[in-house]
């Protein structure tokens, strides 16, 4: 290999071995819980426990050539649940793909004892200070359960890692690679091999032949498996919570996209159970009852709308129950698709909110149909500049913006403060400053889906 020939008199600088303080045992007389492995411990972002709940229905909302799949799913909300508003998410606990999980245990050799109960403690003696195992790792796991619920092992792997991972491989070749990735010398490398290619620990696992990490050293190297959020799409609190979730077609899979669906398409292979709790984001991205008198500019492409549908539907319940004396603000809609025909999410239900007046405004933009005026949501921030950015300038207006985060938002955000700098006719880094102004006294609301 030409990078042993071009580290083969190279010292290498390595990083320190961290203290290893975790052992697994075999346990005859363990239990391990039936319900998901994390369903116990506390939740990043959670406000409340995790609940077991059902799903109750399901309608296809977008399929076709050249679209993501897209679904709405409705759970029984569960008994007890604490108060939510419009724009909060729920969490889903979720579970790595049962293909990579069962890859995992042949690669560790794993498979004859992938159901045998181990128990988790602190390795004796204890060197490591303050140890404390994972709050997210029982007492008692099977290896199987535990790739399965618990450990995020398709992340790409930090050069600490490497490093402890070179002590569990055998072949002498295998081992100088992971050193050399470790190495302070060998930067240039990790970042040409692991982080340009997105390299993940089992594709790893697919290269080096010898490396056998056990049990423990997951557990004290990889991450927690993190449950997912989704927008509430409903406000009608009639005993179900209404979500939205897109398949990805770029040739991956979603862990929890493909998890739901399969619970909703092979209901005679799976469950139609959910672990879920209620998450709470600061700030949070809400629309409640003191924001009824303002005006809202909500940004929403794709299933970012869905958030927005809680809204709107909170705002219908609020007008029909006003009186003459109730003043509400003004409602601008932004959202973009594929196709006006296959993929425009929500559409009878938009169109019904602006026939009630529930909602003043609605701009979409189709991005594969040749015959729209915007391809984009930034062709309608660009086209409607003077009176977008007129509003938002009121002290009464919040701008709500949601959606794909890594690069669809900052490509919004950065139109809408070139729109700003245009019509206020001050410097570009001068509205770079004030939308983050707007963002710190919570005029403008950002919240980043995500996506798998």
């Amino acid at each position: 290999m030409n990078f042993m020939e071009q580290f083969k008199n190279t010292n290498l600088s390595l990083p320190k071995l961290p203290v290893h303080y975790i052992e697994t045992i075999r346990s005859e007389n363990g239990q391990v819980m039936p319900d998901h492995l994390q369903c116990t411990s506390k939740q990043p972002f959670g406000t409340g426990p995790v609940y077991k709940t059902g799903i109750t229905s399901y309608r296809v909302l977008a399929e076709g050539e050249g679209v993501k799949t897209v679904y709405e799913m409705s759970i029984k909300e569960p008994q007890g649940m604490e108060e939510y508003f419009p724009g909060d998410t729920i969490g889903i606990l979720t579970q790595n793909l049962p293909s990579d999980v069962h890859f995992m245990l042949s690669r560790l050799h794993l498979v004859e004892i992938a159901d045998c109960v181990y128990e988790v403690k602190l390795a004796k003696p204890v060197k490591k200070k303050n140890p404390e195992i994972p709050a997210y790792i029982p007492k008692y796991i099977t290896p199987r359960r535990l790739l399965s619920d618990c450990i995020d092992f398709r992340v790409t792997p930090r050069k600490i890692t490497l490093q402890v991972l070179a002590n569990y491989t055998s072949d002498p070749c295998e081992k100088r690679l992971l050193e050399i990735l470790a190495s302070k010398e060998g930067a240039t490398f990790y970042n040409e091999f692991i982080l340009k290619n997105e390299m993940t620990f089992p594709h790893l696992l697919k290269i080096l032949s010898s490396c056998r990490p056990s049990l423990a050293m997951l557990i004290e190297h990889f991450p927690r498996l993190q449950a997912r959020p989704y927008s509430i799409a409903n406000f009608n609190k009639n005993g179900h919570i209404r979500i939205v979730f897109a398949m990805l077609n770029d040739g991956r899979l979603g862990i929890t996209t493909t998890m739901m669906e399969n619970k909703l398409l092979n209901a005679a292979r799976y469950d139609r159970y959910l672990y879920m709790y209620l998450r709470q984001i600061k700030p949070a991205f809400q629309y409640r009852e003191q924001d009824l008198d303002k005006n809202i500019i909500m940004i929403g492409p794709g299933t970012g709308i869905s958030p927005y549908m809680s809204f709107l539907e909170f705002r219908k319940r609020a007008k029909q129950q006003s009186t003459k004396k109730d003043k509400f603000g003004k409602t601008v809609l932004l959202t973009s698709c594929r196709h006006r025909d296959k993929n425009n999410l929500f559409d009878d239900e938009v169109q019904q909110y602006l026939q009630e007046g529930v909602i003043d405004q609605v701009y979409n933009a189709y991005s594969r149909d040749s015959e729209s005026r915007y391809k984009f949501v930034q062709d309608i921030i660009e086209d409607k500049k003077e009176q977008l950015i007129k509003l938002l300038l009121e002290d009464n207006t919040k701008l709500y913006l949601c959606g794909e985060g890594r690069t669809m938002l900052p490509r919004i955000q950065d139109t809408i403060s070139t729109c700003l700098s245009k019509i206020k006719g001050i410097p570009k880094v001068e509205a770079d400053a004030l939308l983050a102004e707007y963002r710190k006294t919570g005029r403008y609301l950002y919240y980043s889906m995500i996506r798998y």
